[in-house]
């Protein structure tokens, strides 16, 4: 029973989203990697912070979704822990109280080791961190979850996007370049691709909950089209940053940008939604790697 309840804590935390969450934290510390203002525990401590936050984001989705019925019986991707019955209602919610504290704790660790009594920059970074675990726990919650209402895709641009990378990056620096925004809004196209496949391979379940998404409201095909403007536009993005500032290592990306091209070619050839779920892992999995791949190159540059 022991390990049975382990391991569904396991699926309600959902580790195959977990390498998207590491992307777009690992972007933000690339940026400033090699330069004398890196500081490798502020990058451990904003790597934990974001699994933390990640992980937060997922049992409130989980719970969220299965109390407004969008995880239903019809309900076409993986089973959810709450949906399935293997954990109470009352115990997501215990669990996602106790991951918005840890996180909270976490991230004012994070605050105290980057800025120390620099408060004109710790309560601005606060603010900003707190606003990410109210998304977390909204997207899905209350009594107008805001992810009901086709804004997720915004949220996810925001917080995966410009804030995670930005903020990161800033941790180190105090400072934000105009330039970063170019990689910034690369990880927020990527990650919105995510929620884009996720929300294509649901559109049914979803549409009969009441949870209105982008899919739903443009359609299965402009939602494809919609995914081919994220998936390139995010690599034409960081293409321009790689030539604006003559910064070659972001040819390390090549890898991970194939392997996002591949699943949207895949995405392109099917036809019944719930096969589409077999694309959301290599898409952020691509993403990560992606970064990785930049970082490798970089490190040797």
């Amino acid at each position: 029973m022991f390990m049975v309840s382990i391991s569904s804590w396991i699926l309600a935390a959902r580790p195959r989203t977990l390498p998207l969450a590491l992307g777009a934290t690992g972007m933000g510390n690339l940026l400033v990697f090699k330069s004398p203002d890196f500081s490798f525990i502020v990058f451990l401590l904003s790597v934990l912070t974001t699994v933390e936050l990640q992980i937060l984001s997922n049992f409130a989705n989980d719970y969220g979704d299965s109390i407004h019925g969008a995880d239903g019986k019809n309900r076409k991707g993986p089973k959810r822990a709450v949906q399935s019955g293997e954990i109470s209602p009352s115990n997501m919610k215990l669990a996602i109280i106790a991951f918005g504290g840890i996180s909270l704790v976490s991230g004012l660790i994070l605050l105290w080791v980057s800025f120390h009594t620099n408060w004109s920059a710790f309560v601005p970074v606060l603010c900003i961190g707190l606003l990410a675990i109210a998304a977390a726990y909204f997207y899905t919650n209350g009594k107008k979850p805001y992810g009901y209402l086709a804004l997720g895709d915004v949220s996810v641009f925001l917080f995966f996007g410009l804030v995670a990378v930005l903020t990161t990056s800033y941790l180190h620096t105090l400072q934000i370049h105009a330039a970063d925004f170019l990689p910034a809004i690369s990880m927020g196209f990527w990650s919105t691709a995510v929620l884009n496949l996720n929300n294509m391979r649901d559109i049914e379940s979803d549409h009969s909950a009441g949870k209105f998404t982008i899919p739903i409201k443009i359609g299965l095909f402009h939602a494809k089209v919609y995914q081919t403007i994220l998936v390139i536009g995010g690599i034409i993005t960081l293409i321009l940053f790689c030539v604006f500032q003559k910064n070659w290592y972001t040819l390390g990306a090549f890898p991970g940008c194939f392997i996002m091209m591949n699943s949207l070619v895949g995405v392109w050839k099917t036809q019944e939604n719930s096969l589409l779920d077999r694309y959301l892992k290599p898409q952020a999995l691509g993403t990560f790697l992606a970064v990785l791949g930049m970082a490798i190159l970089k490190s040797f540059i």
